[in-house]
C-alpha cells in the first residue's frame, strides 16, 4: 500500500510523519524556531525548511518508493513575500511580535470593525494576517515595491517544495483577507490598507496534485522524482477537523463541537456555509474554510501556550516539570478561585527575564480584584481552569450565532492529552469530551493525500 507524507508545522514545533490507513511514523521532530532581532520577532523559516529537508531524506530512506506524495499543513497567521525571481524578500514575522499593538486605532480608521467583519466573516484578533501585514506595509512600504507575490507560510512551503507559485483555499480563508461571500481575496480590505492586490493570486481548493517534487530537492534527499506534492489543506485546523469528522462519523449524527486543542485552542462547528450575522460578530466568531468547502465557526483562544510559557520560565530557573508533572500541580491546587481572560492582550507576547508569564498572570489578578496565585500549583490552576472557562463561554456563543445545541465536544491534538483540562472543560460546559485522534493533523493531511491521489485529480496550472 502507498505511503504518504505528511509536513506538519506546528507554532512550537514541526513533524515529519509517515503513514497511510495502517501505518504512522513520526520520522522526525523539531522546534519551530523564532529569533528575536532587533525590536522584531522572525519565524527561522530557513531552519525549518532545512529540518523539513532532513525529514523528508530520513522518510525516504526508511521507506523509499512506497512513498508517493507530501502535503503540507502549518499554523496560520504568518507569511512571506517573493520579489519578481522568487526569491523571499525577509524571514516572515513572527505573529505575536509586538508590531501590532500600535496599529489597531489606525486600522479602525481605515475600515470599522462591522465592515471588517461584514467582509471577512474572521475573528477580529491583533495577531491575524490582516494586522500584520498593515503594520508591515506602514512600517516597511519599500518591501512591498519589491514583492511580487504574497505567500502563506504553507504555500511558501509548497513553493520550496514543487518550485509552484499559489494561494490555497484553507490557509486563505483564515488570513482576515478573505471575502466569505466569494472565496477571494478582499479588494475593499486590500486597498483600505494599502497593499497592491496584485501580490495575491487566484485562490485554489485543496485536494488537487499540485505538481512533483522540485528535481534538485529530490537528488538531495535521495528521493523518487516522481514524488507528487498533493495541496492536502494547508491550514493545520482545517486538517484536523476533517480527520475528527471522519474519525466520529456515526448514524446518531449528534451535533459536534471540535476542539483542536494546542498551542493555541480552536473550538467550532462545522456548519454547511458561513454564519455571518449579529450574535456570531458580537462574539467575535470566525468563519474559516474546510477542506470540503463547508464551513468552520469558531473561535481562537489562547491555550496550551500560557503553560508553555510558565513551564518555559520555571526552567529556566532551575525548575524543570514535564507533561504530566504540570497536571498533576494544577490537580493539586484544587479551585483556586481566580479566572483570567486567557485571550487578552497582555499575554501574546513571549515572557521575559523583564516582564515574566507568571509575573502578568499575577498583575493581572491584582489588576481585576482576584486572588493573586504564587506558587507553582496555584498559578497552573488558574491557568487550567481559565482555559476551560473560555471554552464554556466560546460553546454558549456559538449554539447563539448558529442556532444549534451542541451535545458533545470532541477534543483532539496535544492539548487532549491534559486529562485535568478534560475533566474541568466537561464540568465547566457541562458536555461529555469525546477523544479524537491526537494526531489529528496529520492524520487529516494523509486522508486528503490518500483521497487525492486514489482518485487522481490533478487540479489547474496556476
Amino acid at each position: 500500500m502507498s505511503l504518504h507524507i505528511a509536513i506538519d508545522l506546528g507554532a512550537s514545533n514541526g513533524r515529519v510523519i509517515v503513514g497511510n490507513k495502517e501505518t504512522f511514523d513520526v520520522v522526525h521532530r523539531f522546534p519551530s524556531r523564532w529569533v528575536a532581532a532587533g525590536r522584531d520577532m522572525f519565524w527561522d523559516i530557513l531552519d525549518m525548511f532545512r529540518e523539513i529537508k532532513e525529514g523528508l531524506k530520513l522518510a525516504f530512506k526508511r521507506y523509499g518508493p512506497s512513498i508517493t506524495s507530501i502535503g503540507v499543513d502549518s499554523f496560520g497567521g504568518s507569511y512571506g513575500l517573493l520579489d519578481k525571481s522568487g526569491s523571499l524578500l525577509q524571514n516572515p514575522f513572527h505573529y505575536r511580535n509586538n508590531r501590532t499593538d500600535s496599529i489597531v486605532d489606525r486600522l479602525l480608521e481605515r475600515v470599522s470593525r462591522r465592515d471588517f467583519y461584514r467582509e471577512t466573516g474572521a475573528q477580529f484578533i491583533r495577531s491575524g494576517t490582516l494586522f500584520q501585514l498593515f503594520a508591515h506595509a506602514q512600517s516597511c512600504p519599500e518591501v512591498f515595491r519589491a514583492a511580487k507575490h504574497f505567500l502563506m507560510l504553507p504555500d511558501l512551503l509548497n513553493y520550496w517544495l514543487s518550485g509552484r507559485i499559489a494561494n490555497e483555499y484553507t490557509i486563505a480563508s483564515m488570513s482576515q483577507l478573505m471575502s466569505w461571500e466569494n472565496r477571494e481575496w478582499s479588494r475593499l480590505l486590500l486597498q483600505r490598507i494599502g497593499v497592491p492586490l496584485d501580490l495575491f493570486g487566484q485562490i485554489i481548493m485543496p485536494g488537487m496534485i499540485f505538481g512533483e517534487m522540485r528535481p534538485d530537492l529530490c537528488a538531495e534527499i535521495e528521493a523518487p522524482r516522481d514524488t507528487k506534492v498533493v495541496l492536502a489543506g494547508c491550514h493545520d485546523t482545517a486538517c484536523s477537523f476533517y480527520a475528527a469528522r471522519r474519525y466520529l462519523e456515526e448514524p446518531s449524527n449528534k451535533a459536534t463541537a471540535y476542539l483542536s486543542s494546542g498551542t493555541w485552542s480552536l473550538l467550532g462547528l462545522i456548519t454547511e456555509s458561513p454564519v455571518v450575522n449579529v450574535a456570531s460578530f458580537e462574539h467575535n466568531l470566525a468563519n474559516e474554510g474546510m477542506i470540503d468547502g463547508t464551513n468552520r465557526l469558531l473561535k481562537i483562544i489562547t491555550g496550551m501556550w500560557l503553560i508553555e510559557e510558565c513551564r518555559r520560565e520555571w526552567a529556566s530557573e532551575g525548575v524543570v516539570y514535564s507533561n504530566e508533572e504540570l497536571t498533576k500541580l494544577a490537580e493539586s491546587s484544587g479551585d483556586f478561585g481566580s479566572i483570567i481572560d486567557v485571550n487578552a492582550q497582555e499575554f501574546i507576547a513571549p515572557g521575559t527575564m523583564a516582564d515574566k508569564m507568571t509575573d502578568r498572570i499575577k498583575r493581572f489578578c491584582g489588576n481585576h480584584g482576584l486572588a493573586v496565585p504564587t506558587a507553582h500549583r496555584e498559578i497552573m490552576s488558574t491557568v487550567v481552569r481559565s482555559i476551560a472557562a473560555a471554552y464554556a463561554e466560546t460553546i454558549r456563543n456559538i449554539e447563539q450565532a448558529a442556532g444549534v445545541k451542541i451535545e458533545r465536544i470532541c477534543v483532539m491534538g496535544g492539548g487532549s492529552q491534559n486529562q485535568t483540562l478534560n475533566r474541568l472543560t466537561e464540568q465547566a460546559t457541562a458536555l461529555p469530551l469525546v477523544l479524537g485522534p491526537p494526531e489529528a493533523t496529520a492524520l487529516g493531511n494523509i486522508i486528503v493525500q490518500m483521497e487525492t491521489m486514489e482518485g487522481a485529480r490533478l487540479g489547474p496550472a496556476t
